[in-house]
């Protein structure tokens, strides 16, 4: 039961991971420092700089596994996810295939469903959701923004479809460690409104979003 449940809400957390207005600002923004190269010469890339801030446990782990889920003492309270991934595939491709959002039911076990609402654009998706565990389901609608230029995605709840959650905001930001890998920093914040799951949240969260993480790295490796 703990690893169906918290797989449940791995899928929910990644799944955010057009029917909006126009594309606001991103929220975020890679580190400025992370690009550059003084006096013209060349040095660290941005990926081997943003891995240089992370605790040596988690660039092993990233290392070893491909993906480490980064340890916060007040996730759980907040509703905070943070992790890194790694990609054998060029910067560009990487993000091509995760900005595609709707087709997350195609590798998420417990994603039933992922399909775009109203067409997709240059800068934005809008996905329903239908998660599924046993005779657990929810629904729930997001909005993806994306930041090409940034090669960063963003998503944000859709309030005005009602669901069990009452936030779900994320992201995902790539930086190229060279020219064949990327590492993607991932970050999402769920806050439901039952207690239910919070509970689910509670019995596996970390564990849930490695598995789904390490189903997203199967699908961008596959060949094409």
């Amino acid at each position: 039961m703990d690893c169906r449940h918290r797989v449940m809400w791995a899928a929910v957390l990644l799944s955010g991971l057009t029917a909006f207005a126009e594309q606001p600002p991103a929220q975020g923004h890679a580190p400025a420092e992370f690009f550059a190269t003084p006096d013209g010469i060349g040095g660290p890339t941005p990926g081997a700089r943003f891995l240089a801030t992370l605790p040596f446990a988690a660039r092993e782990t990233l290392r070893k596994e491909g993906r480490v889920v980064l340890d916060h003492k007040k996730s759980k309270a907040n509703g905070l996810v943070r992790a890194v991934i790694r990609f054998e595939r060029p910067r560009d491709e990487v993000y091509g295939l995760i900005t595609q959002p709707s087709q997350q039911a195609r590798y998420l076990t417990h994603v039933k469903a992922s399909k775009t609402v109203g067409g997709r654009t240059a800068e934005s998706e809008v996905v329903d959701m239908e998660v599924a565990v046993l005779f657990v389901k929810m629904n729930y609608r997001i909005q993806h923004w994306f930041y090409p230029a940034e090669f960063r995605m963003e998503w944000e709840l859709d309030p005005s479809i009602k669901c069990g959650l009452s936030e779900q905001t994320g992201f995902f930001q790539l930086y190229a460690l060279d020219e064949n890998t990327t590492i993607a920093e991932y970050g999402a914040r769920v806050i439901a409104k039952d207690g239910f799951l919070d509970f689910v949240r509670g019995l596996g969260e970390r564990g849930g979003i490695a598995e789904a993480l390490s189903a997203l790295r199967i699908h961008v490796a596959a060949p094409r």
